[in-house]
């Protein structure tokens, strides 16, 4: 992926990105050296702070919780690094995984879904 081709990106479809390469990042640091699995791991987190700059203090209980799931997996990386932990790689990375297939899944149904006009955006919710 290049530049351009990142620049062009709905700030959805680059968290969906980041995502994907995050679940590679996880998926790689389970069967590598320890070098590899360090870089994959530094990667890892690296992609979890800027997946945690990008919520938006108004985006409300989702942002508050993805906010903390973020925190948690950059710490837990950080851990299975110092600790050479492969069993807490493989946490994250179903962790990761999880995520990854439940933000596919919702950008499918936004897709499908009819935006409701007029009046406050929340009025719609149930």
């Amino acid at each position: 992926m290049n530049p351009t081709q990142l620049y062009e990106m709905r700030p959805e479809e680059l968290t969906q990105a980041m995502l994907h390469a995050l679940v590679y990042h996880y998926e790689r640091a389970q069967d590598s050296t320890i070098a590899e699995r360090n870089r994959h791991l530094r990667q890892a987190r690296e992609l979890l702070v800027k997946l945690h700059q990008g919520l938006h203090d108004g985006g409300g209980i989702i942002a508050a919780q993805l906010d903390e799931i973020y925190l948690f997996m950059a710490n837990a990386s950080v851990e299975a690094i110092i600790d050479q932990d492969k069993k807490k790689i493989a946490e994250l990375h179903t962790l990761a995984s999880d995520l990854d297939q439940t933000w596919s899944e919702a950008m499918t149904r936004a897709k499908t879904q009819s935006v409701p006009t007029g009046g406050n955006r929340y009025e719609n919710y149930q």
